[in-house]
């Protein structure tokens, strides 16, 4: 009885309504753009790496550990790198250190890599930058992640761009993995604008294959990408498989088992409306799927992104959901009860952030403080030249 006692009141503390504690990480800067984590120096912590847009750099966070972690984190340029869009972390070179990847929009439409030192990883002069000459110049460049998709000499390269000229397909690398002038370009299938990629194996083949999110023009929609397997039909258009959205407008997307079948569900948020569409697999070959519709009843935003976990420790997964509040005073953070996503009526948004006016980015749900419960990281980069934000923050799960 206790201990039903003690998980109710847990559970009604997070019910209460009032936003979460925010704790910066950095913002000393112009556009912080979207977060990707990795373990960078193998001291078992998580890890940030985060491209500034009109500050055009790319900073690498390193995780100071649990007594520290509420303050400012240890950080370091990697780079200059102009309307910088999106960082990921890869080991371009395979020496066992993962270097930093940095896609550029803008004017500079290249792919930066900032290869990472041995040693001194705050050292902004031990990176060494250069860029992927087959990436100059050929579209505005949103985001990538490597994958080793011809089992040859090294990682691969998957990246994909926005508006004219704009593609998906992946850098393919060289026996010399550090000649970059021999990574030769791939391109796969058509794109408008990519939100996200996420590598999963959607027919059970064996061959990794490569969901999206596109936002724009005629092949909009969440969809995937058939890989044909190591072969010259790499090289050339994939199948492309659609699961939904095409009447959309689709933002940032995620894959989760959300209601825990054992099969992941395809989760994502839209700027067009003030709902999140699941869309749920109907057969084995990842061909067919389903709709759920969840419309959210609080004043918030439009969409931007929505990631799965259990927020308030009841083994339930729930959403968290983040918006561009477009400068109105409303909620741009906020969470859905996975026990209410089955009611046939609009779902409350309980509050992660005060009602502000800022411009969020995608949600990463990670226990960063290391008390058992999920904290939310995330960038916040508002609007124009100039403007600061919140930068890159994270919001304390009251629930421990």
């Amino acid at each position: 009885m206790f201990k039903i006692i003690l998980i109710l009141s847990l559970f009604q503390s997070l019910e209460n309504k009032k936003p979460w504690k925010i704790h910066t990480i950095d913002n000393i800067g112009s556009g912080a753009d979207g977060v990707k984590l990795a373990d960078i120096n193998g001291d078992g912590l998580t890890d940030i790496v985060t491209g500034w847009e009109e500050s055009g750099i790319t900073k690498l966070y390193l995780n100071p550990g649990k007594e520290k972690v509420k303050d400012k984190w240890p950080s370091v340029s990697v780079g200059k790198t102009p309307s910088v869009e999106d960082a990921v972390f890869a080991d371009m070179n395979g020496d066992g250190m993962l270097d930093i990847v940095s896609s550029t929009e803008g004017k500079s439409k290249k792919i930066f890599v900032h290869f990472a030192p041995k040693n001194n990883l705050l050292d902004s002069t031990a990176w060494k930058q250069t860029f992927l000459p087959a990436s100059e110049g050929l579209m505005m460049w949103m985001y990538a992640e490597p994958l080793h998709l011809d089992g040859k000499f090294g990682i691969d390269l998957v990246a994909a761009g926005k508006n004219e000229n704009s593609q998906i397909g992946w850098f393919e690398a060289p026996k010399d993995v550090n000649d970059l002038t021999g990574w030769q370009w791939h391109p796969i299938s058509s794109m408008g604008w990519v939100m996200s990629i996420i590598l999963r194996d959607m027919n059970g083949d064996g061959n990794i294959d490569i969901v999206v999110s596109d936002r724009r023009k005629e092949i909009r929609g969440c969809r995937w990408l058939e890989n044909p397997g190591p072969s010259e039909a790499q090289k050339k258009p994939w199948k492309n498989h659609f699961i939904g959205g095409q009447n959309l407008q689709v933002m940032f997307m995620t894959m989760s088992d959300l209601d825990l079948d054992g099969k992941e569900e395809v989760i994502v948020t839209d700027y067009d409306t003030h709902q999140i569409s699941i869309f749920k697999r109907q057969n084995t070959s990842g061909t067919k799927w389903g709709e759920q519709i969840i419309e959210i009843e609080d004043e918030t935003g439009t969409g931007k992104s929505v990631e799965v976990g259990d927020i308030n420790g009841d083994g339930i997964p729930d959403l968290a959901f983040s918006a561009n509040t477009h400068n109105k005073e409303v909620i741009g953070l906020g969470w859905i009860d996975g026990l209410t996503l089955n009611e046939n009526k609009a779902l409350k948004l309980q509050p992660i952030s005060k009602k502000d006016n800022y411009k969020y980015d995608r949600v990463e749900l990670i226990d960063i403080d290391q008390d058992g419960d999920l904290d939310v990281l995330i960038c916040e980069e508002n609007n124009g030249e100039g403007s600061r934000g919140l930068g890159v923050v994270w919001y304390e799960n009251p629930l421990k």
